[in-house]
């Protein structure tokens, strides 16, 4: 298209009148939709408190192909034989070091939130052309005490048991419960909603970002232009693709 060639191997399936996301007659809510819910605040004053906000620092830690085998090798503790992706292990390993190091309280809730990508959990799935919106939300809430103070493997199940949660049944309802709310503009999620004590982490470690070569070959460095809210964070690729991963 942005040749002008005449065809297009893949042409975009453009669907203006959502008919593919369109909610259920009638509305259906099977489920409490905690992503929607206003995210837990801060019951004890800390340095983070968004009223003591001060200008955000965007830093990047690399966990090594080591680290991660080591951590994959913890998830295997206590006899479990759940096979976790890379993507679990990494969102429970950086809420409990963010929960850390924020200094929480043993008793303040702390929400996660993890966008992902509803096409192939939908049924039927959704067409491979098709070019909407098709992101959700899996957020789900624990102390900070117990994830500072429970084993690996217990953090990730909670991670693990939303997101396995987020089937086609839960999205459709999803979609049921926006189509109830007789003012939308409430469920937009603002950039203050993953303040302290909350966390969102994106996963973008499966898109090809140091494949695309724009003449000068393969990319040294890429990530998001413009991260600037505290508690949002993104996992990427290694540019050396060497099994790392950063954050």
């Amino acid at each position: 298209m942005a040749k002008g060639l005449p065809q297009i191997s893949m042409p975009p399936l453009i669907d203006h009148d959502r008919t593919l996301l369109r909610a259920r007659v009638p509305p259906t809510l099977r489920f409490h939709h905690l992503e929607y819910d206003p995210p837990p605040s801060l019951n004890t004053t800390t340095s983070l408190d968004p009223k003591n906000h001060k200008p955000s620092t965007v830093s990047v830690f690399k966990i090594t192909q080591n680290q991660l085998n080591n951590l994959k090798a913890k998830s295997r503790e206590r006899g479990n034989k759940t096979n976790y992706s890379t993507y679990t292990i990494l969102a429970a390993y950086i809420w409990r070091c963010a929960t850390k190091a924020r200094g929480l309280s043993y008793d303040q809730p702390t929400k996660l939130h993890m966008p992902i990508n509803g096409r192939p959990r939908l049924h039927p799935p959704l067409p491979s052309t098709y070019v909407g919106n098709a992101m959700f939300l899996a957020s789900l809430i624990a102390l900070s005490g117990n994830l500072q103070s429970e084993p690996f493997v217990n953090t990730l199940e909670r991670v693990h048991g939303t997101l396995k949660g987020m089937n086609n049944e839960y999205l459709r309802s999803a979609l049921d419960y926006l189509e109830t709310l007789p003012d939308t503009t409430v469920s937009r999620r603002e950039p203050d909603i993953y303040q302290c004590p909350n966390l969102s982490i994106n996963k973008w470690t499966r898109l090809s970002i140091y494949d695309a070569d724009f003449g000068w070959g393969r990319p040294i460095y890429m990530g998001p232009a413009n991260v600037v809210h505290e508690g949002k964070i993104y996992t990427l690729p290694s540019p050396t693709d060497d099994g790392a991963c950063h954050w």
